[in-house]
């Protein structure tokens, strides 16, 4: 759905600019090129080496009455060589005009007319067109219909990206006799649609390929589509319209029924012993699968997945798999067919939560896709009985928006579940007490990339939050959405993408700040940032400033950081030196590596050592988060691996 969405707004985008363009450009057009296309009887065309070819034909004199028709005229006087090709258009007993043509090659696209000061200047599309059309006589008939002289011995289709060229990961392949027959039909019957085509990205990309030669064409073709449309690869303004017929047979091939009745796998083992599971009912070429976090309960391997086939279908599992067994079993599944549902990419991108409640019972988010929008309740699954129970029904409002879980936090002593919505939906699930603390489109992600930028920094406590509104300052709350106290973001420096962090007791949080050049940045993705802090600053759970620590001094690129916690108090520092590894990339040299105590509260260094003591919990990384024992199970494109003896 958000493909569509995202279709729409360029549709309306272009319309308001088509609009915008148009009263400008008819003023530039007051002086136009006209011919009254009615009392054209032919058109001679001569080109460069004095050929001479005759256009009679009425469609071919309608094309070239409307590519000359979308030139904008200046009137400047052309002061050039000699033209590609000169157009004599007879006007009945008149003398009629003629056009001179600079096309060929680098040159612009520019026309004069007889008679007429100044000169026009043709679009792109414009300029390609009339080279397509000033072809010899025999070449001409090509314009008119498609042609393939060659035996084709395979056709390729994949997912269109854009105009003019062919996506190389190719979606389905067709060998046999029959198929192509029915491809190369379609294209040989297809009838060229009139005038220039200003269109929108195909659907699909299809390449027929003989022995010596290949043919690349867009198509515009889905499930509803009573008439298809081809486009040579090359020739992205000229399109052809396929019959119904046609049209009906394609649709029989590629939007075919499959023998897929419900998401079931069948195992087998491989060369290496390792069990290798498949969707039943699917042809590989039309399916791809995701892979969520892995649970072992009771020696049983479960994890979810996420299930892509056909052109907008997809399903949400919970697998099972006993080690001691070849079999794989779904033991709960959704389907999600309809594109068109506001919610449907929601559900596409939310399935991959999968928690250990007890030793009985597995929490997961349970998708429940409606006819017109959707649920999603917070679920557990008995792994004894197979029942599902609704821990927290219809939790997640819908909004006309699109929507999905950000990040999520568990906290397994108190059974307490933190989620964050992309919209700004915080949800504090206390699942021993009942007491929820809710906060609906509240502490929004930030909007960056595809995915967003961090915005929330939860205390392992849960009874207090950190947030960035993007307004320079970060603000400290209570678990009840209380504000308790702001701190400004450093101006003209680097923090961190995890912005605060807590020990963990949750009785301190602090900054990393460096200054914002390259040899302090340790590590970086889209929305992702680590640094090699040059200062740390330390604040109490309601965010007031307890102290600082800066990287000794005496030597360039010394950094500090928090590497770990002795106590709620005593933090373990590693000290070290960063140099750029390059002067090309970003990366850094990390050397001179020490670790000593610091008591934050008392604000005392301890003694210096070489490692890191054993018995500290060292920090962890909250953005980089934990998806499970992914390492006994594989997920790839299109199977499912467990790996021998896990």
């Amino acid at each position: 759905m958000k493909k569509i969405n995202l279709l729409v707004l360029l549709t309306v985008i272009s319309a308001l600019l088509v609009g915008c363009v148009d009263s400008d450009y008819k003023d530039k057009k007051k002086d136009q090129t006209l011919i009254d296309l009615n009392a054209v009887d032919s058109i001679t065309i001569r080109n460069d080496s004095g050929g001479l070819m005759a256009i009679t034909d009425d469609k071919l004199l309608e094309r070239f009455d409307e590519v000359i028709h979308t030139a904008e005229y200046d009137s400047a006087k052309l002061d050039i060589t000699g033209p590609d090709y000169v157009a004599s258009v007879k006007l009945g007993d008149s003398e009629g005009e003629k056009f001179s043509f600079w096309i060929k090659g680098e040159n612009d696209g520019l026309f004069t007319k007889s008679g007429k000061n100044g000169h026009y200047r043709l679009p792109g599309t414009g300029k390609e067109a009339l080279l397509h059309l000033f072809q010899p006589d025999e070449q001409q008939n090509e314009l008119h219909n498609l042609k393939i002289e060659e035996d084709i011995r395979q056709i390729t289709l994949a997912k269109s990206l854009t105009h003019g060229s062919v996506n190389p990961e190719i979606k389905v392949e067709y060998a046999d006799n029959e198929t192509i027959g029915i491809f190369v039909r379609a294209i040989h019957t297809a009838v060229q649609t009139p005038g220039i085509l200003n269109t929108a990205i195909p659907d699909y990309d299809i390449v027929l390929a003989s022995e010596n030669k290949e043919y690349a064409y867009h198509l515009w073709i889905n499930e509803t589509s009573e008439q298809a449309m081809l486009m040579d690869v090359r020739e992205t303004h000229i399109g052809y319209t396929l019959t119904k017929e046609s049209t009906a047979e394609m649709k029989k091939i590629m939007f075919k029924e499959s023998s897929f009745t419900g998401l079931e796998f069948r195992a087998e083992r491989n060369s290496n012993g390792e069990l290798v599971a498949r969707p039943v009912g699917l042809p590989e070429n039309n399916y791809s699968i995701s892979g969520g976090p892995v649970v072992e309960l009771q020696g049983i391997l479960y994890h979810t997945i996420h299930l892509f086939y056909g052109d907008h279908n997809a399903i949400n599992a919970l697998l099972a798999h006993d080690p001691s067994t070849d079999e794989v079993h779904v033991k709960w599944s959704d389907e999600l067919s309809n594109s068109d549902n506001r919610w449907n990419n929601t559900f596409m991108s939310s399935y991959n939560m999968l928690i250990p409640l007890d030793e009985d019972h597995l929490l997961f988010l349970e998708s429940e896709l409606t006819e017109e929008a959707g649920q999603y309740h917070l679920s557990s699954y008995n792994v004894v009985t197979g029942t599902i129970e609704r821990l927290r029904e219809d939790f997640w409002p819908l909004t006309d928006e699109y929507d999905y879980i950000y990040k999520h936090q568990w906290k397994t002593n108190e059974q307490k579940l933190f989620m964050q919505s992309y919209l700004g939906n915080v949800w504090i699930f206390d699942l021993n007490t009942g007491e929820d603390d809710v906060h609906l489109l509240k502490y929004r992600v930030i909007p960056h990339s595809t995915t967003g930028a961090p915005s929330l920094f939860l205390s392992p406590t849960f009874k207090r939050f950190v947030h960035d509104d993007e307004s320079g300052q970060l603000t400290f709350y209570n678990n009840k959405g209380f504000p308790l106290r702001t701190v400004p973001l450093p101006p003209d420096q680097y923090v961190p993408s995890e912005k605060i962090k807590w020990n963990p007791a949750g009785t301190i949080a602090w900054m990393d700040r460096a200054e914002d050049t390259r040899n302090r940045i340790l590590d970086i993705d889209i929305d992702y940032l680590r640094i090699a802090p040059q200062e740390i600053n330390f604040y109490n759970p309601d965010g007031l400033p307890i102290g600082s620590v800066q990287a000794e001094g005496g030597r360039e690129g010394a950094a500090v950081e928090v590497a770990g916690w002795i106590d709620a108090n005593v933090a373990v520092m590693k000290s070290y030196t960063v140099e750029l590894k390059d002067t090309e990339n970003v990366g850094l040299k990390v050397t001179d590596v020490s670790y000593y105590l610091y008591d934050v509260k008392k604000k005392k260094k301890g003694d210096t050592s070489e490692s890191m003591p054993p018995s500290a919990t060292v920090t962890t990384n909250r953005q980089v988060g934990d998806a499970g024992d992914k390492g006994k199970i594989i997920v790839s494109n299109k199977e499912i691996t467990y790996k021998k003896g896990k």
